[in-house]
């Protein structure tokens, strides 16, 4: 085992420095404010350090801090040491939480000098690749040599064992690392048509050629540092390591660029694709070709002479995914809105949701441009999208609405049941009562398919049950009044009719209060009332009905006195007054009736002989009847007023006294 040497950070200090102006204008994730830079056993290690929590994606950050390594190494620098003099240079990138001992992400690749050709050398480039012909040789000898580090994926540290403990974090016994195998090759410029395969590394052919088309390229090289000595020694390791062979290397730098048709191909392809009503597979196929054309173009760099063209077109294929990419992301949303609009009803919370992922749906597709292909296609689905965000809006508002009404019942109905248990009057169970109708139409008003129909149609049965036991008593009550009030009326009526003696519609009166007050209903509130009605006004009905008696009694009495006497001087009259009714006859008819007297019996009381007239005979049956209809004693007196006999109906004879 050899101990590990400690990292070094000397002559850093720019490379920290340019990151952290980097990062400030260019934040990459909250927290991460710069990276720490340090180097061992050649190798450049870079550590970046944020708060909680870890990075969902660390393969994506890592790539974006590498290609912000790219950038910053130009014009930062590296130290003047022989680990940074190497043709390549091995760089790992750490991720680790300021709180925690270990990183948790790491990303290795290499970095060449070549790679910053692009920057440094662009304006000269172009007039070299123009100047200089190049030889094609006739056959190459092709390695794929490639390093592990560089083709390295970024990917999450297993915490157990790091592959290497360039910081520290780990195991503290690990075997030092030895230099790559990258470090230790030559600088060797490249063929012409190694130059045309920047993903192959090719061996150069033997001959002069080679060489003097090298010092070509370092002449011009050393014509460009002219223009850029502020990049100092970076500048001449450039020179030294091959740059302008790099820089010859990209697309479209030498000759014509196919690269431009084959992307327009792809276009032409795609625009196809849209044209007409489109299927989704179709616009993944046209998503594919656009990228395709934008994946060829973009490796197109600046110091080629289609590097212009390249960027008109590019310009135009970007805008037509963007516009695509937008009508896949709305489609998306729509379909996310429609899955969750299945098997309805839901509460309003899930309405609204859907409600918004229409509009998000719908505000995708208003940013395509009507230069776009994909234009109409995104118009007829913008007019449906509308009708389903128009069609959800109104359901919420009748998920609202059928709620509210709901709550509106449910407090009605609280209401009605309050004043059905405290109702004592007719008018507090007919409020019941239209309290509960109100709580039942309420519900009525909830459509079919709401969230609340269903609990909603449970309550009205409830409640229609509540209304038919309160409409049921509000009847009997109602009943009870108007018979109460019947007979109060009827009674009142009896009463008058009594003051002016006619008794015929008094007992007629009596008879419809009585009724009346008997058919207030039992149970109800007015029915001890009734009973307190029915103690006076039966009574007040016999009266009524003996005083009829007694009335046409003494009509037929006086009609017959009236036959009677209708030959006498003096007529006969009939008088009542409480005790008894007393019967006055003319002298002619009073004497022979005074005169054929028998003597009283053992209870005193006599009867008159046979010599009676039939006239005087039917006056004292009249007289009999009379007495035993009114049962009343009746007086007998002649003209002067003198008593003559007295008939009692409970002795059933006529007296003396």
């Amino acid at each position: 085992m050899t101990s590990l040497l400690p990292p070094t950070h000397t002559g850093l200090e720019p490379l920290h420095q340019a990151f952290t102006h980097y990062l400030g204008a260019h934040p990459l994730h909250p927290g991460l404010t710069t990276l720490d830079c340090s180097e061992r056993l050649g190798r450049l290690l870079l550590l970046g350090q944020h708060s909680d929590p870890e990075v969902d994606d660390p393969k994506g950050l890592l790539q974006e801090l590498e290609a912000a390594f790219r950038h910053v190494v130009v014009m930062a620098g590296l130290p003047e040491a022989d680990w940074a003099m190497a043709q390549s240079i091995s760089v790992r990138i750490y991720l680790k939480l300021k709180a925690a001992a270990q990183p948790y992400a790491m990303h290795t690749f290499t970095w060449q000098p070549e790679d910053a050709a692009r920057v440094l050398f662009a304006p000269e480039l172009d007039d070299a690749a123009t100047v200089t012909e190049l030889d094609q040789p006739d056959s190459l000898d092709q390695a794929d040599p490639k390093s592990p580090e560089s083709d390295a994926q970024p990917g999450v540290v297993d915490e157990s064992g790091l592959p290497e403990d360039d910081l520290g974090y780990g195991p503290e016994n690990l075997s030092a690392e030895t230099p790559s195998a990258e470090a230790s090759s030559p600088v060797t410029p490249f063929s012409d048509a190694a130059l045309a395969r920047p993903d192959a590394v090719v061996q150069p052919p033997d001959g002069p050629g080679w060489i003097s088309r090298g010092q070509a390229w370092v002449g011009t090289g050393l014509r460009s540092l002219r223009d850029y000595w502020s990049y100092g020694v970076a500048g001449l390791i450039l020179v030294g390591s091959g740059a302008f062979a790099y820089a010859l290397s990209r697309p479209c730098v030498l000759g014509s660029c196919d690269r431009i048709d084959q992307a327009t191909e792809f276009y032409d392809g795609a625009q196809g694709t849209l044209a007409g009503l489109p299927t989704g597979d179709d616009l993944a196929m046209a998503q594919t070709d656009l990228q395709a054309a934008i994946d060829l173009l973009e490796p197109v760099p600046v110091w080629s002479s289609h590097y212009d063209a390249v960027q008109v077109d590019l310009q135009r294929y970007r805008g037509s995914i963007a516009s695509l990419d937008a009508v896949i992301q709305a489609q998306t949303l729509a379909r996310e809105a429609a899955n969750l609009s299945q098997n309805p009803p839901h509460p309003v919370e899930r309405w609204v949701n859907i409600h918004l992922l229409w509009q998000q749906a719908m505000g995708r597709l208003e940013t395509v441009s009507a230069d776009s292909t994909a234009f109409d296609y995104s118009q007829q689905k913008l007019r449906e999208y509308r009708a389903n965000y128009s069609a959800i809006g109104r359901r919420i508002v009748a998920e609202e609405e059928a709620e509210a009404n709901f709550n509106t019942a449910l407090q009605t109905g609280t209401l009605a049941q309050q004043r059905m248990e405290t109702a004592n009057s007719l008018a507090g169970w007919q409020l019941a009562s239209k309290e509960w109708q109100a709580a039942i139409n309420g519900l009525s008003l909830i459509p079919q398919g709401t969230m609340v129909y269903s609990e909603a149609q449970a309550q009205i049965q409830d409640y229609r049950q509540q209304l038919s036991r309160v409409t049921n008593r509000a009847t009997l009550e109602e009943a009870g009044a108007h018979n109460y009030h019947q007979a109060v009326q009827a009674a009142r009526a009896a009463a008058a009719y009594e003051a002016k003696n006619q008794w015929t519609l008094a007992a007629t009166q009596w008879r419809q209060a009585v009724a009346s007050a008997q058919q207030i209903p039992a149970d109800t509130i007015l029915t001890e009332e009734g009973a307190v009605l029915l103690e006076t006004y039966q009574p007040a009905l016999n009266n009524a009905e003996n005083r009829l008696r007694s009335a046409v009694a003494l009509q037929v009495l006086t009609t017959s006195l009236a036959q009677i006497c209708q030959s006498s001087a003096t007529p006969c009259t009939v008088r009542e007054d409480p005790s008894q009714i007393q019967v006055i006859l003319s002298s002619q008819l009073a004497e022979p009736l005074r005169q054929s007297i028998t003597p009283p019996a053992a209870d005193g009381t006599f009867a008159f002989t046979n010599q009676l007239s039939p006239n005087v005979k039917q006056l004292i049956e009249q007289i009999i009847t009379t007495s035993h209809q009114v049962d009343r004693q009746v007086a007998i007196y002649d003209a002067q007023g003198s008593f003559v006999a007295r008939y009692r109906p409970d002795l059933g004879g006529f007296i003396k006294n």
